[in-house]
């Protein structure tokens, strides 16, 4: 199953032609986690694959860019349609999440994170906002100063008195408490 270098044998796969960038992608990933479970796999090797080639292209291809340029669509088509998540390495590639465990370890994790790192980013940035300086001489900025005043700092005062955001932090590992 395993090549001379350790990585997992997905070379049975059969790229479908005349497919988007984006499913086929995707239907090589379901594959992978399938056949490797957990094993990440590199962009140059996925082009291989997607594509039928007798060995990788260049890591700075346009065809690895293209690949790198639909992670988002693929993350959103795995999730919606096969129930899993993507995980993307910087160095090692990008691999489907392998059941419910890795995909709270990893993405939801990774999505908690993000929001609590965006409600701070609110909270300050509102915190910056004058309401005074706001000046009412259009409707667009008489609408504006009102979202402002009503719906934007009501939602920072739930946030700041919650520990919403403490809620969204990962659980500690044991060496982390104490």
């Amino acid at each position: 199953m395993a090549r001379n270098n350790g990585s997992p044998d997905l070379s049975k796969y059969k790229h479908e032609p005349r497919t988007s960038m984006r499913r086929d992608v995707t239907r090589f990933l379901m594959y992978a986690r399938e056949h490797a479970p957990g094993a990440f796999i590199s962009y140059p090797e996925v082009v291989q694959r997607i594509s039928g080639y007798p060995r990788p292209p260049r890591i700075d291809s346009h065809e690895v860019k293209a690949v790198r340029s639909v992670v988002s669509a693929v993350r959103k088509a795995l999730m919606e349609e096969h129930g899993c998540g993507l995980v993307t390495h910087p160095l090692a590639g990008i691999r489907a999440t392998k059941d419910a465990a890795d995909l709270a370890a990893t993405q939801l994790v990774k999505a908690g994170i993000r929001l609590g790192s965006a409600q701070a980013m609110f909270v300050l940035t509102h915190g910056l906002v004058d309401q005074k300086e706001i000046p009412s001489t259009t409707p667009e900025l008489r609408t504006l100063k009102t979202w402002v005043r009503t719906s934007a700092t009501a939602v920072v005062k739930a946030i700041v008195t919650t520990d919403f955001a403490a809620k969204l932090l990962p659980p500690k590992k044991e060496e982390d408490k104490g």
